[in-house]
């Protein structure tokens, strides 16, 4: 027997179905119901009913119970129930995190709105597919252990990893997987709740990059002092040498201030290379010969250009052609036109002592190349001739140029 309870505004509301008998239905949209002794299926909308003038409007169903012949409760379900339900996938559908489920064949089984933002694929494409099609190949192994973990019924706690898009960019995720199971206790599949960690991971790349960077240029900067004492005592007599000494210092010092104030509102080129090699200018005079047109640099152009010159000019000094007496150094860049301009910039030593090609590569080369070339998207020739060092960089205008 079910007993079905409806709410209506006026008095009498919450009666069963036997208190209505004799009461006419004038409109309702639907009325179903089917008793079991497992169970039963319906839907109920409203109605509106009338008897000896009389009219009653009820409302949703609020409850069904169901009973057994012998009066025991076996079932209640309630418009309550449903409705945090409904609730639930809500929560699931708006989450600004990728809520995902696969079964314990790695076959993907639900998709939310946030995955498709994070993955690039609709729910419609992707749920029904390996979840393999996420995952990088180095990085399969990762699933056959998850899947084992789960298969234990245990968690997977929060690990960071990567994962594919559907254009193939990776993307940086931190994924928590938890098994599921169905009403038995038994382990159906695994749910994954990732969130896209790619700008993090980004700004922890160029923290780390920075730290880098301070631990190599602080190690240039004491090989600076070195060489600048160095030559400062070959150039000045002993009475004048500490005055010679601390102005030289305090030139480097204020290049370097002059570039971080300006480095990121855009800075012409020339007054680029007049800070970054203010103090090198201080040693070797005339014997650095620079030229090319005027040019405003983007803070991005002016970082990284900075940051070359920095670095070509400290090995020059140190071990190039300006750590003898006659060597020089031409620096030249061109400013290209037409369609897509070209920008390039020439670095070039002669009169030095005799150079090798070094054996090994140190975080010199890494900014010289790797991050010259990534950041300015250009093309980078780093060569040891009979002549000396040699360095040029060719890149897109539009790469270093202000907007």
């Amino acid at each position: 027997m079910s007993t079905i309870i409806f709410s209506c505004p006026q008095p009498g509301t919450n009666r069963t179905v036997r208190r209505f008998r004799g009461w006419r239905a004038r409109r309702s949209r639907s009325f179903d119901s089917r008793d079991s002794h497992q169970g039963s299926s319906h839907r109920h909308d409203t109605a509106d009913i009338s008897r000896r003038g009389r009219r009653r409007h009820l409302s949703p169903v609020l409850a069904i119970s169901f009973r057994s012949r012998r009066g025991q409760a076996m079932i209640t379900s309630s418009k309550a129930a449903l409705d945090y339900q409904a609730l639930l996938a809500s929560i699931v559908s708006s989450s600004a995190d990728a809520i995902v489920s696969k079964d314990l064949n790695g076959i993907i089984t639900s998709w939310n709105t946030a995955a498709e933002a994070i993955f690039g694929y609709a729910a419609e494409e992707i749920v029904g597919q390996q979840v393999t099609v996420l995952i990088p190949p180095d990085r399969l192994s990762e699933e056959e252990a998850i899947l084992n973990t789960i298969k234990r019924g245990s968690r997977v706690n929060t690990f960071r990893t990567i994962r594919l898009r559907k254009d193939g960019a990776p993307v940086h995720i931190s994924a928590t997987i938890s098994p599921i199971f169905d009403a038995a206790g038994n382990i159906i599949g695994a749910s994954k709740i990732a969130r896209d960690v790619t700008e993090w991971q980004r700004n922890e790349d160029i923290r780390t990059m920075l730290m880098r960077e301070v631990v190599h240029r602080s190690k240039n900067m004491l090989a600076l002092v070195e060489a600048i004492v160095r030559q400062t005592v070959r150039r000045s007599s002993p009475q004048d040498f500490a005055k010679r000494l601390s102005a030289r210092l305090q030139s480097m010092a204020a290049s370097q201030d002059l570039l971080v104030q300006e480095n990121w509102a855009g800075v012409p080129i020339k007054t680029l290379v007049k800070n970054q090699l203010a103090y090198v200018d201080d040693l070797a005079g005339s014997r650095i010969v620079s030229s090319g047109p005027d040019l405003l640099l983007s803070p991005v152009g002016a970082q990284a250009l900075g940051m070359a010159l920095h670095e070509l000019s400290t090995n020059a000094l140190i071990f190039g052609a300006l750590s003898t007496e006659h060597g020089q150094v031409d620096l030249r860049w061109n400013v290209g036109t037409g369609d897509t301009p070209r920008f390039t910039i020439s670095w070039q030593e002669t009169g030095g002592p005799p150079v090798t090609e070094p054996t090994e590569f140190g975080f010199g080369q890494v900014v010289l190349i790797r991050m010259t070339e990534a950041t300015l998207h250009g093309k980078v020739t780093y060569a040891f001739t009979a002549e000396g060092v040699t360095w040029r960089l060719d890149t897109p205008l539009d790469a270093v140029r202000a907007a």
